[in-house]
């Protein structure tokens, strides 16, 4: 097998193409569970307060958030700082309004093993259809088109 950049991501999806059924608990109380998302397009960011480019980020996914969340669309904001105090005071400087959930450590871990902040992009049947790791402009215009793409196949 030749050896190419997203060779690594290619393997993964390809031995596993189904994302990890994790569950999140809300900044709010009560807690998501990515397999009762199932038909939904699911943007999960993975993020934290200290993060530099996650500052950059959270405006664009609260864009999507707010573009597409009237259709078959969830963002699912995962914050992982340590001290939870921090991320009320964070999004109101930020004005971000998205639902935040917390991970488990041991969920947390993989999620940000290659970095934050973390955007996987999940397929209405939970795979792993796109996946970036720290902040470029570019990725808003490639994430609408990942999104709109997938929310069409879901209304077939």
């Amino acid at each position: 097998m030749a050896s190419a950049p997203a060779a690594s991501s290619a393997q993964q999806q390809a031995s596993d193409p189904t994302f990890p059924d994790l569950e999140f608990v809300g900044s709010e109380g009560g807690s998501v569970r990515l397999s009762e998302l199932k038909g939904n397009v699911v943007l999960l960011n993975v993020w934290a307060t200290w993060c530099g480019p996650c500052k950059k980020e959270l405006p664009v996914v609260q864009r999507m958030y707010d573009t597409y969340s009237d259709r078959n669309f969830v963002v699912v904001s995962v914050n992982v700082d340590a001290d939870r105090k921090r991320v009320s005071p964070f999004m109101k400087q930020f004005n971000i309004s998205l639902p935040v959930y917390f991970a488990a450590p041991e969920d947390a871990g993989p999620l940000t093993a290659m970095g934050i902040p973390s955007t996987f992009i999940l397929g209405p049947d939970r795979t792993l259809v796109d996946r970036a790791v720290g902040y470029s402009p570019e990725w808003e215009d490639r994430w609408k088109k990942v999104v709109e793409k997938h929310l069409k196949s879901a209304h077939k």
